[in-house]
């Protein structure tokens, strides 16, 4: 008899049994059978049966009536709700013709009185209900593999494959709900209508793997920019829509912004460059009588127009409502020389922690600007550098951040952030005016942000040697997502290296994430970098970066910043 076929005639049974010498005896006398040999596990309560059978390593259940946490029927009816597809035999010391029809009335295969069957009896009842559910087992699972099966071609038939983001099939869906309700509810409904500006050059010049990578990074900015109740789909090609329900007309300059601002701060480094971004958009609110998709798309695409006429990387509005161009123009052009001057720059701090014991034990301090639009330091410092000021604003929020670090206690450590391009362009002298002086030894950390870095990153050792030289820690941060690169931790050799988010977001529920992760810790610890992980969320992800040995972490597991 090969393995396999042994492990295929081996019924594992499990005895829920609350008595030591019931259990043994009942173990001995399984064992001594002349037929199908038996795999017995053997537990004294209802809970830990459900414990154990859903680890899906069992055949048959040989149910007591009377355990600690279960009287009458009370454990057949919790082990079914458990695992509905394992036979359950009641074998008790209770002769009582009613309970034991109320038992096969309620799914127990047989009802067993110890002392009255004999061992042979009870290896029948065993065989004669396995077989008898094998049936139903079996077509429980062929169901349960169809359902799946249903549920992936129909969620593929409303999916674009390469973003996931919804197929025009499943945008006709979402606008069909979102019309009855603009007919019937009156109910406000942006359409945003978003083209990648000269993308047949990217597939051009670096191929289409490369753009379809690019394309899937702008999905996933897209996705950012969206709430839960909107959709986003890809329509073909580089174009994408997104519809916004309860979105009022005041708030689409808002969104068509920050989208803007999205597409503009993607990038993918490749052998052969770095392929850069922007996109035109056509913005308009949803009307009753534009209900197929071909219909919005008709409207959209003369928006689209003028924006690429009027040069790309833009946003184009319908109607009067929208028609504020200069004036947020202006804006954006008050914003920027108003962060250049350090005015209307707010800083906040996150605590860092020490994961052992969840102590603050240092602060990183991240700049905002509250003017509704561009607060998130994503799209103001995105629109800093469309308008040639980010090395300005830049330095200014080194400075506020490093005045707000003055008002905490001294035995903490705190953590700036500073573009490459700030390093490259204001010599290390004139940034070192900014910290005190003496520089505290290891009381500041400098981040660089590794999606920053272009190119070869050796341009940047020069201001590394100099504030490691003047006390201060370097940081290499976003480590673990998109632009990777080894040869910028090799090259910097970061004191600290800080795990991106996106790498700790979900650790609970994938082991592949934990296998990543544990891949870039070996590497931070080879060359004796400190290690920060970002974006702890919730309880169980601390607890797996407790146990992966992780020094230090930031999220909002301890409050947003503020």
């Amino acid at each position: 008899m090969t393995t396999t076929d042994r492990a295929l005639s081996v019924t594992r049974l499990l005895l829920v049994e609350d008595d030591p010498q019931d259990a043994r005896f009942l173990q001995s006398s399984l064992r001594r059978s002349d037929g199908a040999p038996f795999e017995i596990a053997h537990v004294g309560t209802v809970a830990d049966a459900c414990d154990f059978v859903t680890l899906g390593q069992t055949d048959l259940i040989l149910l007591d009536l009377g355990l600690p946490d279960a009287t009458e029927l009370d454990g057949l009816t919790r082990l079914q709700r458990c695992v509905p597809e394992i036979p359950i035999i009641v074998l008790t010391a209770r002769d009582d013709k009613a309970l034991a029809l109320e038992a096969l009335h309620g799914g127990a295969e047989d009802y067993l009185v110890k002392g009255s069957v004999d061992r042979d009896g009870l290896l029948r009842a065993i065989r004669y209900a396995v077989e008898r559910h094998r049936g139903i087992r079996d077509l429980a699972r062929v169901t349960r593999e169809l359902q799946q099966a249903n549920g992936t071609l129909e969620r593929l038939t409303l999916l674009d494959p390469l973003t996931e983001l919804l197929n025009r099939r499943g945008l006709q869906q979402a606008l069909s709900t979102l019309i009855e309700k603009v007919r019937n509810e009156n109910e406000d409904v942006l359409v945003l209508l978003i083209d990648i500006d000269e993308f047949k050059k990217v597939n051009d010049t670096f191929g289409h793997a490369v753009g379809d990578v690019a394309l899937k990074e702008v999905a996933r900015k897209l996705k950012t920019c969206i709430r839960l109740v909107d959709f986003a789909a890809r329509l073909g090609g580089d174009e994408f829509m997104l519809l916004m329900p309860r979105a009022r007309t005041a708030d689409a300059i808002r969104v068509a912004e920050r989208a803007r601002l999205a597409v503009a701060s993607t990038r993918i480094q490749h052998s052969d460059g770095v392929v850069q971004m922007t996109a035109s958009i056509g913005a308009m609110m949803l009307g009753p009588d534009t209900p197929s998709v071909d219909e919005v798309l008709s409207r959209a695409h003369s928006l689209l127009a003028r924006s690429k006429d009027d040069g790309r990387n833009r946003v184009s509005y319908a109607g009067q409502q929208f028609d504020d161009s200069d004036q947020r123009h202006d804006a954006q052009r008050d914003m920027c020389e108003s962060l250049a001057l350090g005015r209307h720059l707010l800083t906040v701090k996150q605590p860092i922690k020490r994961l052992s014991d969840e102590e603050t034990v240092g602060y990183e301090f991240l700049s905002r600007y509250s003017n509704g639009v561009y607060e998130a330091p994503d799209n103001f410092f995105r629109l800093c550098s469309e308008r040639n000021v980010l090395t300005l604003v830049d330095h200014q929020c080194l400075r506020h951040a490093l005045r707000a670090a003055a008002d905490l206690p001294e035995d903490c450590r705190f953590h700036v952030n500073l573009f490459p391009s700030t390093m490259l362009a204001i010599p290390a002298e004139h940034i070192l005016e900014c910290f005190p002086d003496p520089v505290p030894p290891r009381t500041f950390c400098l981040e660089i942000s590794e999606q920053q870095i272009i190119g070869d990153p050796s341009y940047l050792l020069p201001a590394v040697h100099a504030l490691r030289d003047a006390g201060i820690l370097i940081a290499i941060d976003d480590v673990g997502f998109g632009n990777s690169s080894v040869e910028s931790l090799i090259l910097l050799e970061p004191d600290v290296m800080k795990i991106d988010k996106r790498c700790v977001i979900g650790l609970a529920g994938s082991s592949s994430r934990v296998e990543q992760l544990t891949r870039y810790l070996r590497l931070a610890r080879s060359f004796g970098a400190e290690i920060v992980a970002e974006g702890i969320e919730q309880p169980e992800e601390l607890a797996i970066l407790q146990d992966l040995g992780v020094e230090l972490g930031q999220g909002f597991l301890w409050g947003r910043p503020a």
